[in-house]
């Protein structure tokens, strides 16, 4: 290396010494700083996050994320998202955290990081009343809609190989068709089939049959490697667990009374908390 070569290299290193000390900070810092916590939600979703007649996004996930901005002392800001463009938004940076019906599995763990679960369903069909379905048995063949990116889809697969799958932008969208004739039932969460059966027109024409397909948990979503993040977060949901917040929340959208009406125990609930 020859001496022009060598200041050359030297002023490398100490332009780049200014942007390695300026490193972006970690989300909890960004929160803090901005002073709003921006949270991807589903619009899409009966019962975890809906448009309501005031135009407005509510839901069980919508109150999770306002109680976890309660508690850091900052805003919320809800951003909708789709099954396809929720975590792409997250990686970018457009929002900080996931609370959209998000399943903690495998695959996704690759490219975002979880925190514990704070909502189990298991998945099941819908179909209409008199299809002469009853179970994954009798799907051969048969055409079944979700959404895309859903592991419903490959529980599916699974379960009846010969199943036709094909996947729509949203759960409504795949409801929409089943109701035309377009498909012959929908493969989902419990708690989502029920959600769209609870705010049809005539409830009664459809039911969720079979048995259970699977299931998992619905866990936040944060960027991945920034442990700090992902622990006040779980320490929010754990916190909100033990002083009855989530039973609340739970009360208000999904259990007894609701639109929805389920117990815990039908749609297979189960919640650890950690001391």
């Amino acid at each position: 290396m020859n001496r022009r070569q060598l200041i050359a290299g030297m002023g490398l290193v100490l332009l780049a010494g200014p942007a390695l000390a300026q490193a972006p900070a970690n989300a909890l810092e960004e929160v803090k700083k901005r002073g709003v916590l921006r949270v991807g939600v589903r619009q899409d979703v009966p019962g975890f996050g809906i448009v309501d007649e005031k135009g407005e996004i509510v839901g069980f996930d919508i109150d999770v994320a306002k109680e976890i901005g309660n508690r850091l002392g900052v805003k919320v800001e809800l951003v909708p998202v789709t099954a396809a463009t929720r975590i792409p938004l997250l990686q970018q940076g457009r929002i900080d955290m996931i609370a959209a019906t998000l399943t903690h599995y495998r695959e996704r763990d690759k490219v975002v990081d979880f925190t514990i679960g704070y909502f189990w369903t298991g998945q099941k069909l819908m179909v209409k009343k008199g299809s002469g379905i009853q179970s994954a048995a009798d799907l051969a063949g048969k055409r079944v809609g979700t959404t895309a990116g859903a592991l419903a889809l490959k529980n599916l697969a699974a379960a009846q190989p010969k199943a036709v799958g094909q996947t729509f932008e949203g759960y409504p969208e795949a409801f929409l068709a089943m109701q035309r004739g377009l498909i012959d039932a929908v493969v989902a969460d419990i708690i989502i089939l029920a959600g769209l059966r609870a705010n049809s027109p005539k409830p009664d024409d459809y039911m969720i049959v079979g048995e259970s397909l699977g299931g998992g948990d619905y866990a936040i979503g944060v960027r991945e490697n920034d442990s700090k993040w992902r622990d006040t977060l779980n320490f929010a949901l754990q916190d909100m667990w033990k002083d009855g917040t989530w039973d609340k929340i739970y009360d208000k959208w999904i259990g007894p009374g609701t639109k929805l009406n389920l117990r815990k125990d039908e749609i297979g609930f189960k919640m650890e908390v950690w001391d």
